[in-house]
């Protein structure tokens, strides 16, 4: 891992960069997949609904792993929807913004599903699992993570504080309600906190080389800006 040399400071990261080109485009499409899918599963609930969601005794009984997939797409209600994407917005946008198609979808579906594996070896038979929120929390646990190792253009007292109110904001629940599995959550967000150092460590030289540093000594010393 690359160090700030004496008396340079780190103006720009990769993560002051503008987003990814199509970034708005495939949070559009990914939203609009998601609300799809949950509206034909209201209309024709008897009969894709369980179908979709993930069980104990679908995924472990029957093997039908996919419902570990589809489960992220379908919701209860237009409540359970809506908390859910403006999160999905606002992560969606992010990821595939800085980190590219293989984080956002792939590395962030593959783990939802991961997630929804883990709860449901937490849960007897009879639960059901749907909605997005596994999903959420992982998308969230990677980017505060990213967020702390990359933006050294912030002090870390600074990022710390930033990361720890944002996430009180937009992810501690207001109310506890007893049909909301917390557990997927913390697994989500656990998960989520792992793949952002896994993904941090085989990419770090990457990461660091998009840093730009500037000088802070005397200006007839060195050159303003050090570019990596």
């Amino acid at each position: 891992m690359r160090d700030v040399p004496p008396d340079y400071h780190v103006r720009e990261t990769l993560l002051s960069r503008k987003p990814r080109e199509w970034s708005l485009e495939i949070t559009a499409l990914f939203l609009s997949i998601i609300m799809g899918t949950s509206l034909l599963s209201w209309r024709n609930g008897e009969a894709l609904l369980p179908t979709l969601a993930a069980t104990p005794e679908g995924v472990f009984g029957k093997h039908e792993y996919w419902r570990l997939f589809t489960a992220v797409a379908v919701h209860a209600n237009v409540p359970h929807i809506f908390s859910n994407a403006i999160l999905l917005v606002f992560f969606t946008y992010l990821l595939f913004g800085y980190f590219g198609f293989w984080v956002f979808p792939v590395t962030s579906l593959v783990m939802a599903a991961l997630t929804n594996y883990i709860t449901l070896l937490t849960y007897p038979t009879g639960v059901s699992l749907i909605g997005a929120s596994g999903l959420v929390y992982w998308m969230a646990g990677f980017w505060f993570s990213m967020y702390l190792l990359v933006e050294r253009s912030v002090s870390p007292a600074k990022r710390g504080l930033r990361v720890v109110c944002l996430s009180l904001l937009v992810l501690l629940p207001s109310t506890i309600q007893a049909n909301i599995s917390y557990r997927t959550h913390a697994i989500g967000l656990a998960l989520g906190v792992i793949s952002a150092i896994v993904y941090f460590r085989r990419n770090h030289e990457v990461i660091r080389e998009a840093e730009v540093l500037e000088w802070e000594g005397p200006p007839d010393e060195a050159e303003q800006v050090l570019p990596s």
